[in-house]
């Protein structure tokens, strides 16, 4: 009742003073990308035809428009486009998805506070929040694409993001979503149950040229099942940009940690958790190195075929050349172990990535 409550009084704000809308901006990136990985040879399935084929594809186009609602408000509506392989039993055809990823207006006449409305990525970890394009490795962590789902955790909802009166950059931000969008661990089949998120963010700088960003979250809510799924997480991320030679020179490590506890009832909770580290070093003005390792394991599996109790993990090492801030060529080579295997049986996945990032105009930048 509260949470609907403060959605209309914020939505009724925004109307009672909103002005006409200016032109608004709009942007794209373009991902294309060539995959080769040994689990990905045949279409093995026709009627679950493969969704990560191999060979050259069209990975996602993204589309942002955004433009200036009155002096506070912003509108924002990201759209993303991609193809999707549907098969009758017999042949496989591909077609394409228009979706919208994120719908939402953000509020800043309330003094360091940010508030936001609509459909949007919730603020659980700090991968979660990104668009594909903006992804350091091609593919999300094992941890958010397993316990946050392909898509993540995002859905309609209302967010309050509060700036703290401390020396340093602490922020705490609540988010209550409806719990009916994408994520299969909060879809309750009752009308009034919501999903509950909380992030605190801290950014201390050491110096002019480093930082170390610590952040916790907690998201929980009713599954499903009719029980509890509680998510938490903890995320750290130390930059290091020398400001006499920040165009040459840069290191980022960011290391993040997710579990997930789903309550089922007459059976033992499933807890899955997964932890990623990664690093990235610039060498020189456009060439970047890469390094990630990930993992991903669960207990008491609902679906021990679909979901071993067992761990995964993975070992990405990639090269990234940025001709411009508008075209990016990154090449990944990643192997995988455990949780998975082939049709013939091998349990190792060797997968080599070609994806060429491409903008077009100015795109809001990310938060790493």
């Amino acid at each position: 009742m509260i949470f609907h409550f403060i959605t209309y009084a914020f939505f009724f704000f925004i109307l009672t003073n909103m002005s006409a809308f200016a032109a608004p901006s709009v942007s794209s990136t373009a991902l294309i990308l060539y995959r080769d990985s040994n689990f990905h040879k045949e279409d093995f399935d026709p009627v679950n035809p493969d969704q990560s084929p191999n060979g050259l594809n069209i990975q996602e186009l993204e589309i942002k428009l955004n433009a200036e609602v009155d002096l506070n408000t912003q509108l924002n509506v990201v759209l993303v486009v991609r193809p999707q392989f549907e098969s009758d039993g017999t042949n496989t055809e591909e077609k394409w998805l228009i979706e919208p990823e994120e719908v939402y207006a953000e509020n800043s006449r309330i003094p360091l506070t940010l508030l936001k409305l609509g459909k949007f990525k919730a603020f659980v970890g700090k991968h979660n929040t990104l668009h594909t394009h903006a992804f350091t490795f091609v593919y999300a962590p094992l941890g958010n694409t397993y316990l946050l789902g392909d898509e993540g955790l995002n859905d309609t909802g209302v967010s309050a993001a509060v700036t703290l009166p401390t020396n340093w950059l602490s922020e705490i931000t609540l988010q209550h979503l409806r719990g009916k969008g994408e994520n299969e661990s909060f879809k309750s089949p009752r009308p009034g149950d919501g999903v509950s998120v909380g992030h605190f963010k801290n950014v201390v700088d050491f110096s002019n040229s480093t930082s170390l960003e610590i952040g916790a979250s907690l998201a929980t809510g009713a599954n499903s099942y009719r029980q509890t799924t509680t998510i938490t997480g903890a995320d750290l991320t130390l930059k290091w940009i020398p400001t006499e030679a920040e165009k040459y020179n840069s290191l980022v490590w960011s290391t993040e940690y997710l579990q997930r506890r789903q309550g089922q009832a007459d059976v033992e909770a499933e807890i899955g958790s997964g932890l990623a580290s990664w690093v990235q070093y610039q060498i020189s003005q456009q060439w970047a190195v890469l390094y990630r390792y990930d993992n991903i394991n669960f207990k008491n599996s609902f679906d021990p075929t679909e979901v071993p109790n067992e761990t995964s993990f993975r070992n990405s090492f990639g090269i990234a050349f940025s001709a411009n801030e508008f075209s990016t060529i990154k090449l990944e080579v990643n192997q995988r172990k455990g949780g998975i295997k082939s049709v013939s049986g091998d349990e190792t996945e060797n997968t080599f990535f070609l994806q060429f990032n491409l903008a077009m105009d100015a795109h809001a930048g990310h938060n790493h």
